[in-house]
């Protein structure tokens, strides 16, 4: 999942979150999930709490290369489970 909220009247404005919440509940139910992961980019603020306010948990923070089109960064590890 990538999501931006790009109209900047409507950020912080609990729209992202939503849109989070919205989207785990379809992996859990269509995918039959028991937990799901993500990875942001640690010094992202937005994405981390965001996820925090859907209810992700923090795991750890490390080093990674996310991607082929990505650099070694920190991420911070995060799992929400049902």
């Amino acid at each position: 999942m990538h999501l931006h909220v790009t109209d900047p009247d409507r950020r912080n404005s609990g729209i992202g979150v939503a849109c989070v919440r919205l989207t785990v509940d379809l992996y859990f139910q269509r995918l039959k999930l028991k937990r799901l992961f993500c990875e942001p980019h640690a010094f992202n603020v937005a994405p981390n709490r965001t996820l925090q306010k859907a209810g992700f948990k923090y795991l750890k923070t490390h080093m990674t290369v996310p991607g082929p089109l990505n650099f070694h960064q920190a991420v911070n590890r995060r799992v929400i489970e049902r």
